[in-house]
């Protein structure tokens, strides 16, 4: 697979995170986009040196207002599936 067969907008699924992504991050941090293998997002951008940018969050509802909370990150394409 080549990188023209992921744009932006694709769905996909997360196969794993390089070690430069995590290696420096807080234990909690570190956990928290691991948990993300697995699970399919969009992605939002291809940057100019060719790593695709995904974002995995969650929205909460109050009477009021909406919170997202979340994370968004750059992988390689050897982390992606496409759906």
């Amino acid at each position: 697979m080549n990188a023209k067969t992921i744009k932006m907008g694709d769905e996909v699924r997360l196969l794993g995170v390089p070690d430069w992504l995590t290696h420096d991050l807080p234990e909690e941090e570190k956990r928290k986009i691991i948990s993300y293998i697995g699970k399919t997002t969009t992605v939002t951008d291809i940057d100019k040196y060719g790593y695709f940018w995904l974002g995995f969050g969650d929205t909460r509802d109050d009477e009021d207002a909406a919170y997202y909370s979340g994370f968004s990150f750059c992988v390689t394409i050897d982390c992606l599936a496409i759906l």
